[in-house]
């Protein structure tokens, strides 16, 4: 397995600037949930509540995941190279996520 960076000093530097990222990804991971969750963004219609449904449960998996990431590389001096893969595959998500949360509260408030 490969560390993230081939110098300790850089490594352990890295190590906690994913820890850092993934912790300030998981406030806004709760922002988001805090807005979906608002009375604006109730759905009105079936199919908006299985999207709402579904992008809380995506929500709260991901801010899950991202906390046991957080813990197993806070174990370690150094992020592994599969540690350091999820990092990128949670960002990658997170990314993703916030944009389909976006594009519901802006069906949602259609529907008002």
């Amino acid at each position: 397995m490969t560390a993230l960076q081939t110098t300790p000093r850089r490594a352990l530097q890295s190590t906690s600037h994913a820890i850092h990222r993934l912790e300030r990804t998981n406030q806004e991971l709760r922002g988001l949930s805090d807005t979906l969750r608002s009375y604006v963004c109730e759905p009105k219609t079936y199919t908006l509540f299985e999207r709402f449904e579904s992008l809380k449960r995506r929500l709260d998996n991901l801010r899950s995941g991202n906390q046991e990431l957080i813990a197993a590389m806070k174990g370690q001096k150094q992020a592994l190279g599969d540690q350091v893969e999820q990092f990128r595959n949670r960002i990658k998500e997170f990314q993703e996520l916030e944009r389909s949360v976006l594009e519901y509260i802006g069906m949602a408030k259609m529907h008002c």
